[in-house]
């Protein structure tokens, strides 16, 4: 039986060793006693948390998802333009571009336990992750139910920034929701394209694609 009081930190412990070592090896291949080793603890203690290996790897991929939202919502401040909230969203769930093969990997951390400023999910493994889950909640209906919930709450949010900068008269958009679902596409599709590592060279920076469609939309 867990200590009393340790839950909070066990769970979040398991939760990271769960996405290292899907990192490391895939979904098919990540086991209970992988995890176990990789968060020093029990086979048992896994099982006590998570119950099994499928529910397991859908709690982590709840805790991947919603990494981005903790993000977004910790950087957001009072009197920021709605161009300055986009920039936002643009920064987390498409940074910087990268170099997979080149990129160094300290460890993730998915949890607020130390505070926000301490979660991280280095790029190189933000696109391993991206990949293992995508292509397992293709097969998994608990997966894409989760994913269906996720990217309702963003095409929300994201039409909620849109409808402020109506308001304010930074944009004069008329389709609110189709435009949050465009943006949406734009960023999940950039980042699968940065996974197969396909740019093409008269490319230079696809941060500057994303920002020429936004432009294009809002009137910039």
């Amino acid at each position: 039986m867990p200590k009393v009081g340790m839950e909070p930190i066990r769970r979040s412990q398991i939760i990271n060793s769960t996405l290292e070592c899907i990192c490391k090896v895939g979904i098919e291949k990540m086991s209970l006693d992988m995890v176990a080793k990789q968060a020093n603890c029990s086979k048992g203690v896994i099982s006590y948390y998570f119950k099994s290996k499928d529910n397991l790897i859908l709690e982590a991929f709840k805790a991947f998802l919603s990494y981005y939202g903790t993000k977004i919502n910790s950087e957001v401040r009072k009197n920021m333009t709605p161009f300055q909230i986009l920039k936002i969203v643009q920064k987390n769930a498409l940074p910087e571009y990268y170099n997979i093969d080149k990129e160094s990997e300290p460890k993730l951390n998915v949890s607020e336990i130390h505070g926000v400023g301490s979660m991280n999910i280095p790029p190189a493994k933000k696109a391993k992750l991206f990949v293992s889950f995508f292509s397992r909640a293709m097969v998994d209906a608990k997966l894409q139910a989760v994913l269906h919930e996720v990217y309702k709450g963003d095409c929300k949010g994201i039409s909620s920034i849109i409808n402020y900068g109506n308001k304010v008269g930074d944009f004069r958009e008329t389709d609110i929701n189709k435009s949050a679902y465009a943006i949406i596409a734009l960023y999940i599709g950039i980042s699968m394209l940065r996974v197969v590592g396909f740019k093409p060279k008269e490319i230079h920076d696809d941060i500057d694609v994303f920002w020429s469609v936004l432009n294009s939309m809002f009137g910039k």
